[in-house]
């Protein structure tokens, strides 16, 4: 279990270097580099979240300044998912915004700031040790994430209201990554585990992109149109809740004591091995 805390720390001092290299790689689009960029910052908010009460309240601060660097890149990703979003329903249509973010503009402004951030932030984790933590720690924490989404599940994602559902997702995102993470410990029962937390996830964002897109249909277009749009988005997005509901029902349906019992032994049996998060 020793090596899982040290594996733990060694996971989180990777990702800096994983988020720029995210920035800089060539060969992908800007909107691309953003969306995967944006992908790390979550896995690595996800990874700070199983921290040791001893790191605790360096870990939150840190995952407050991780969470400001994903979001500097959330309007380009809202706009692209809205422009994807409305050329399914209305094609040869744009979106109500005039002034379209340009993810390319917007790496060349911030990737320097960012970069230098992401500096700061390696450094902050410098001193952090895990030497006295046997690795309980993340099974404790573990344990905390897996009950939060089942606590949150009880509401019905059929009918969870849209600020409730969005934070739900959240707590899934971090529950998928954590998953990952844990995977080589006993992959036979976590990789499934890990793939039916982003199905989930996946279902739980698209009601929240949908849902976004419904509120900048063209004001150009016809009503009749728009009526036709938002009729065909609604039934997207209670489809995709139906479907959401019947994954979470197959992602939560352990108790959490059960579920973490396992994990404690299978990382007991099992040492860790690195594996891409993002």
């Amino acid at each position: 279990m020793r090596r899982w805390a040290a594996h733990w720390l060694r996971s989180c001092r990777e990702m800096p270097g994983r988020g720029r290299l995210m920035l800089d790689r060539k060969g992908s689009s800007p909107e691309k580099r953003i969306h995967d960029f944006r992908r790390v910052m979550k896995a690595w908010r996800a990874l700070l979240k199983l921290a040791p009460v001893e790191l605790a309240d360096e870990a939150k601060a840190l995952r407050a300044q991780v969470g400001h660097l994903r979001r500097g890149f959330g309007a380009a990703r809202d706009a692209s998912v809205v422009a994807r979003t409305l050329d399914a329903v209305l094609p040869d249509c744009s979106p109500t915004n005039e002034a379209p973010v340009d993810a390319s503009e917007l790496l060349r402004q911030q990737c320097d700031t960012i970069r230098e951030e992401l500096e700061r932030l390696a450094g902050a984790m410098a001193g952090w040790s895990v030497a006295a933590e046997s690795g309980g720690f993340l099974v404790s924490a573990f344990k905390r994430s897996y009950r939060r989404a089942r606590r949150r599940a009880r509401r019905d994602p059929r009918r969870m209201g849209l600020k409730r559902l969005h934070a739900w997702r959240t707590v899934i995102v971090d529950l998928g990554y954590q998953l990952s993470f844990f995977q080589p410990a006993d992959p036979a029962r976590l990789g499934p585990q890990a793939e039916t937390a982003e199905q989930l996830r996946a279902q739980l964002g698209s009601v929240v992109d949908l849902d976004m897109a419904r509120t900048q249909l063209p004001a150009a277009v016809s009503k009749r149109r728009r009526e036709q749009a938002v009729r065909e988005i609604d039934r997207s997005i209670a489809r995709q809740r139906r479907a959401a509901a019947r994954i979470a029902r197959r992602l939560l349906e352990r108790r959490p004591k059960l579920v973490c019992a396992r994990l404690a032994e299978a990382m007991a049996r099992r040492k860790p091995r690195r594996i891409r998060l993002a």
